[in-house]
């Protein structure tokens, strides 16, 4: 016998007539055994998780508007069931630039990100149903894709043409395809984030107001309606 093999059978004998030795190594046996299972569930699912919604929060912050104070606007209670936070970095390109100034108004339109991405995806969806094979009847097919074209040209139409402006009174919502909608600042009570790049703006008479999120001048408007609120909230 060598003097290793010598060696580990003293080590072996000594451990035998010790039990608080045995216990010792039996117990540290035991936590190199849940270190190693808690380092496995920590790097393969945990840490993961947590870098994953650090990325989320950062990219949210950077593509969506804030008011002078840091102040973001509140998901609704729906959006935050669906998990419905926008992560927009093209469509939100452009949203530092200033509103236009017009005869006592300040005149908000889509970012220049957010035309290009509605150009896009309309692309893309017409694109799909010209030269993918759908699987579809021949016949719907030919109704289907004037159908879609024309979506798409009013999807964009509609993007392109949208418009906010207001002035000390009142804020203004309009494009080519809908109707002109207006709410006091006085009447407004709040503002929500319905996801699908959406606010929602609500009146004193329950009245609401959809309006686009990627438009220039955002951060401006979103001070002035937190200040509003917040006003208004102060008188009560």
């Amino acid at each position: 016998m060598g003097e290793q093999e010598q060696f580990w059978l003293r080590a072996l004998n000594f451990v035998l007539d010790n039990p608080l030795v045995l216990l010792a190594l039996a117990a540290a046996v035991v936590l190199l055994v849940v270190a190693a299972i808690a380092a496995y569930v920590y790097f393969v699912w945990i840490l993961p998780g947590q870098v994953g919604r650090a990325v989320t929060t950062k990219l949210y912050e950077a593509t969506n508007a804030a008011d002078a104070q840091g102040r973001r606007v509140e998901l609704t209670a729906g959006a935050k069931f669906m998990k419905q936070r926008d992560i927009a970095p093209l469509a939100s390109r452009g949203m530092a630039q200033a509103a236009e100034d017009s005869v006592g108004s300040k005149v908000m339109r889509p970012t220049w990100g957010m035309r290009l991405s509605t150009v896009l995806m309309a692309a893309a969806g017409v694109a799909v149903l010209f030269f993918a094979d759908m699987g579809l009847d021949p016949e719907w097919m030919v109704f289907i894709k004037p159908a879609a074209v024309g979506v798409a040209l009013l999807g964009i139409a509609h993007v392109f043409s949208f418009e906010m402006r207001y002035d000390r009174d009142v804020i203004i919502s309009q494009s080519l395809i809908q109707f002109r909608r207006e709410i006091a600042w006085r009447d407004l009570v709040d503002i929500r984030d319905e996801g699908n790049g959406v606010y929602r703006l609500t009146s004193a008479d329950g009245k609401k107001m959809r309006v686009q999120k990627y438009m220039t001048g955002m951060s401006d408007f979103l001070t002035r309606a937190h200040g509003a609120i917040d006003g208004r909230g102060a008188l009560a």
